[in-house]
């Protein structure tokens, strides 16, 4: 006679293979995601966004493309919350203050814009989250522009630059997605 617990073991030994399966074969293998950083404006910072994501290992397109959005999040966040705040206790030039401020508030709204992205991608609704990535990046450049018309450089001159590359690899990971 054949028990109740082998008879189960029967039943879910085969699904739990097969959800393994699946799991394995949705995810976006090493090769796939180099070809995608290599298409990136910047290949270092494409790979090591995704090193450091433990979903990556098990990420489809669509987990992909929310990995970078969310760091693109990080950064925003880390820059408007640690970051700005340090270097406004120390500037003593009132139109360096106001231009960084500028810039908090610019970061501020690309954020908003993002979280948006953010919840939009993760629906599947790629146009709307391609146009408020960009949105993003268009309040992002407003930052950059504070500091191009002047001698002075920008103390965050590298966050408006990495979020431009990080909505880039975003781009071509909707482009993947949507072929």
């Amino acid at each position: 006679m054949v028990s109740p617990i082998s008879c189960l073991s029967i039943l879910v030994i085969p699904l739990l293979v097969t959800s393994l399966f699946y799991q394995v074969s949705n995810a976006v293998n090493d090769t796939y995601l180099d070809s995608i950083c290599h298409r990136s404006t910047d290949y270092e910072l494409c790979s090591s966004t995704f090193a450091a994501d433990n979903r990556t290992s098990t990420a489809d397109l669509n987990g992909l493309l929310l990995i970078s959005i969310s760091s693109n999040m990080n950064l925003l966040e880390t820059t408007i919350v640690n970051r700005i705040p340090k270097i406004l206790e120390i500037l003593n030039d009132p139109k360096d203050k106001t231009r960084l401020q500028n810039c908090q508030k610019d970061f501020i709204y690309a954020l908003g814009k993002l979280s948006g992205a953010y919840l939009a991608s993760a629906s599947k609704n790629y146009q709307e989250g391609t146009y408020l990535a960009t949105e993003a990046l268009l309040k992002n450049v407003d930052c950059d522009n504070e500091y191009n018309t002047t001698n002075r450089a920008s103390p965050i001159a590298d966050v408006p630059n990495k979020v431009g590359r990080l909505i880039f690899i975003s781009y071509i990971i909707v482009g993947e997605i949507t072929k």
